[in-house]
Formats: structure tokens, C-alpha cells, sequence
């Protein structure tokens, strides 16, 4: 997805969109739950992997593995890639309580998706007209 459009989504389409990217083969049997506070936007959120699926709550916080607190800038960049998540807690990017290798195993879990891909087309037979042989 390119930068612009993860900039531009709401907190909430952007948790959404994280919960497409959830590897479900991956995440079979694993539970995490990670509070995430945005520093800079006085929000909160409770994301719950489970089942192989990512939810999540606005405003909400709960008893979890890990609560991370960052700006949303910071969550941009984690998402693209553009910073490695254990570079981020080193560079002050994000701050992590609690088990801060749940959040690393939660990134790990993501797939990436590719816009463009190859148009396979049928392979045409050559037909003779009607009443022409061959051709």
C-alpha cells in the first residue's frame, strides 16, 4: 500500500487494515493482546489476536501483554517498513511496558500484498473461417 493511503486512514481503517494483513496459517494458535497509546492524538486502543484474527476496540484498554505507546507517524513506519520495530524502541520512536517480544511476534505475523501482478490471458486458436479452409 503506498505511504500516502496509510497516512491518510482513520486510526480505526487502519487497524482494519492490519487485521487483513494477519498471516491466518501463522497465527493459528497464538494469542496476543496489545494496548497501543497514541501519544499525540490522546487515543487508545485493544488489539486482540485470536482465533487467527485481529479485533480491536477504540478508546479502550485492557489487561495485555504488552502496551505500547507511540505516535501515529511512528505506527506509519513500523507498517511500512520504513523502521524495523526493535530500531524504533531504540531510537525513543516507541516506548514498550510489558512483553515487548509479543509486539515484535505480532509484526512478524503480517503479509505483505502486492498491487500489481502478471495478466494471464487464454491462448487463442487459430479458427478457419466459415466456407475458407485453413487460414
Amino acid at each position: 500500500m503506498s505511504p500516502d493511503v496509510v497516512r491518510a486512514m482513520s486510526l480505526d481503517l487502519f487497524f482494519d487494515y492490519l487485521g487483513v494483513r494477519i498471516n491466518g496459517e501463522k497465527a493459528e494458535g497464538r494469542h496476543i493482546v496489545v494496548n497501543w497509546v497514541f501519544s499525540d492524538l490522546d487515543r487508545s486502543y485493544v488489539a486482540n489476536l485470536e482465533h487467527s484474527a485481529l479485533t480491536y476496540l477504540a478508546d479502550r484498554r485492557a489487561s495485555a501483554d504488552a502496551t505500547v505507546t507511540l505516535e501515529r507517524a511512528a505506527l506509519n513506519r513500523l507498517v511500512l517498513r520504513d523502521v524495523a520495530f526493535a530500531d524504533a524502541v531504540e531510537r525513543g520512536l516507541v516506548r514498550v511496558e510489558g512483553n515487548a517480544d509479543k509486539v515484535a511476534e505480532l509484526f512478524a505475523l503480517l503479509d505483505d500484498f502486492y498491487l500489481m501482478f502478471e495478466v494471464v490471458e487464454p491462448k487463442r486458436e487459430s479458427r478457419a473461417a466459415p466456407g475458407r479452409p485453413g487460414s
